[in-house]
């Protein structure tokens, strides 16, 4: 059926075709006019238990504005919402999806959340929903228990039933951590809670989008908080943001959105304090102007003094008093609340400086011939170069070998000069056999650099085929043998218990200073979702990797061992980075 809308102060409703009766008009609200039929019928319990008619807070209108431009612009609704604590998406969502299975014939409705609590939580709104409907509402039931209810004629008796089947609709809920969840059969709304602490998401909510058909009359929506950058949810935000072959309309929801976020004063003299407080400012040693991050937050996101005094008094009384554990449950936007949760091991603050100056290299291959390395540009290659080797420069390379399985993980190495700036990175899937041949051409190619190859598992085979190659300015490590009394030496670099924290702290270290030089993107990434686990090793985030980290590690060790004991990075980076720094600093 065709819709007409209006606007009306920023939100679009239904209105009504022309020629109706009131009947008829009434009929026609309770089959398609959702946000009419929500806020008249169904009810929910607010945050005190009472329960109350269901009225839409600014989040849900503007959930509800999107799924009507949706229709209106003939899009297939499939919505991603990123939020913060209590922004009632998760009941809209149901509420928008109890409303077409309570009124349509043979409508299938999943829901599944990353665990079993949170599932049930779900399913008992529409349970409520039901059961608070008027009478004459309420289609017919035949089962209501913990797994589904199912909306059709309860009659044992064949005829009777065969006379009014019901509505054949039914809703049915699932947890992701069980095999096989919401897989069979074909459902027309699906809805997936905190996808970003499910335990498999990749093959979970892959399988579940595959029962939903591509027609208007669906709807899936994907809401989580954020659980760190990287990771199945994090990638599909971003391709959601830049339309890269997604469909998922991206809403973000900050706490701003939440009516209940805001605390009055006690007297006119607090507020005139808050007030002042947030207007401090200083110059620093350029002369800027820099302000408070308060005054920041007001400015940008147009918030109330309430609203930042209510932001104070949940930071000292939600979060123990820590900044980042109230921006992890109540971000601001969402590049905070991915950076916000999660334990990076880098620090933030620096690699928002770097990610701002990102730039594209030239990408290729190395070629060889007669033991010359030349290179080849090519968009395809696996080579991408920022600065081309020059006689002045002495250069250093860290590899990370994979296994080589076209799904696995990559190797990765990466190329940085005495000044520790990144010049190249060689990153793609090869046999650990061909990688030696092309960590050799790249050597070569950087005039005969130092290289470091990690020998972990299939590194030795890379190893080998560089010794075979007859390659010389390699890596050994050195250790004390007590038993014969001697040094002995063995090729390549070991990544193990004692030697992993050393270099991921070093590698935190020069990148918090901001002694590195990068512009590559990729890398960037995987140092923001390198966390630290509980126990206190680190990784790469679950869904994640964590090869390109590796290789710069080494790298960066390998320059270390090629530089006098003495080097001081403060005293050796300065000068020759000076434009970068101020570059970076902008």
């Amino acid at each position: 059926m065709a819709y007409k809308y209006k606007w009306d102060k920023k939100t679009l409703y239904l209105i009504p075709p022309k020629g109706l009766s009131r009947e008829e008009v009434l009929k026609w609200r309770i089959i398609y006019d959702k946000k009419w039929y929500i806020e008249n019928f169904l009810k929910i319990k607010d945050k005190q238990a009472n329960l109350i008619p269901f009225m839409f807070n600014k989040a849900q209108r503007l959930a509800y504005t999107k799924y009507l431009e949706c229709m209106r612009d003939s899009i297939t609704p499939r919505f991603i919402f990123l939020k913060s604590r209590q922004q009632g998406i998760s009941t809209w969502t149901e509420a928008m999806m109890f409303h077409d299975t309570a009124v349509n014939k043979l409508k299938n409705t999943y829901i599944i959340a990353h665990e079993g609590d949170a599932s049930t939580n779900l399913f008992n709104m529409s349970k409520l929903y039901y059961d608070e409907l008027p009478q004459l509402l309420k289609p017919l039931k035949s089962k209501s228990n913990e797994k589904a209810l199912i909306f059709e004629n309860p009659d044992k008796d064949a005829v009777a039933k065969g006379a009014d089947p019901g509505l054949r609709s039914k809703f049915s809920i699932g947890t992701a951590n069980v095999k096989e969840a919401g897989r069979s059969g074909t459902n027309h709304n699906v809805h997936i809670s905190e996808a970003a602490f499910f335990p498999n998401p990749e093959k979970t909510v892959a399988a579940l989008i595959q029962t939903v058909p591509d027609f208007m009359n669906t709807m899936v929506v994907i809401e989580s908080t954020a659980n760190g950058i990287g990771g199945y949810y994090h990638e599909q935000w971003l391709l959601a943001q830049e339309g890269r072959d997604c469909d998922f309309i991206p809403i973000f929801l900050p706490w701003s959105f939440d009516p209940t976020c805001t605390r009055k004063f006690k007297s006119q003299a607090e507020k005139d304090k808050l007030e002042e407080e947030i207007n401090m400012c200083y110059n620093d040693y350029k002369g800027d102007t820099v302000h408070t991050e308060e005054y920041r937050l007001m400015n940008d996101y147009n918030l109330t003094l309430e609203q930042l005094n209510w932001r104070r008094w949940a930071i000292a009384n939600k979060c123990f008093g820590d900044v980042d554990i109230f921006k992890q449950e109540y971000p601001i936007n969402d590049r905070e609340a991915f950076l916000s949760s999660g334990r990076p091991k880098f620090n933030i603050p620096s690699l928002r400086r770097y990610m701002s100056i990102v730039k594209n290299g030239t990408r290729g291959y190395i070629d060889s011939k007669f033991g010359k390395s030349t290179f080849r540009e090519d968009e395809s290659g696996y080579v991408e170069i920022w600065e081309k080797p020059n006689r002045y420069d002495s250069y250093y390379i860290g590899a990370d070998v994979a296994e080589g399985l076209a799904t696995g993980d990559y190797s990765c190495a990466y190329v940085i000069n005495q000044h520790f700036e990144i010049v190249a990175v060689w990153h793609g899937h090869i046999d650990p056999d061909l990688y030696g041949v092309e960590l050799v051409k790249l050597a070569r190619y950087y005039k005969e650099a130092f290289l470091g190859v990690e020998k972990n598992n299939h590194g030795f085979t890379t190893l080998n085929k560089i010794k075979k190659l007859e390659y010389w300015n390699i890596f050994y490590e050195t250790k004390y043998d007590q038993i014969a009394d001697r040094r002995t030496k063995s090729i390549g670099w070991r990544t193990d218990t004692k030697s992993k924290p050393l270099m991921i702290n070093k590698l935190a270290e020069f990148i918090r200073d901001v002694h590195i030089k990068m512009y590559d993107k990729e890398l960037i990434n995987e140092l923001m979702s390198y966390i630290i686990e509980p126990n206190g090793s680190t990784n790469a985030q679950l869904g994640c990797h964590d090869d390109r980290v590796m290789a710069l590690a080494i790298a960066l060790q390998m320059a270390l061992q090629g530089l006098d004991e003495t080097f001081v990075p403060e005293k050796n980076v300065e000068s020759s980075n000076e434009d970068y720094t101020k570059e970076i600093s902008r």
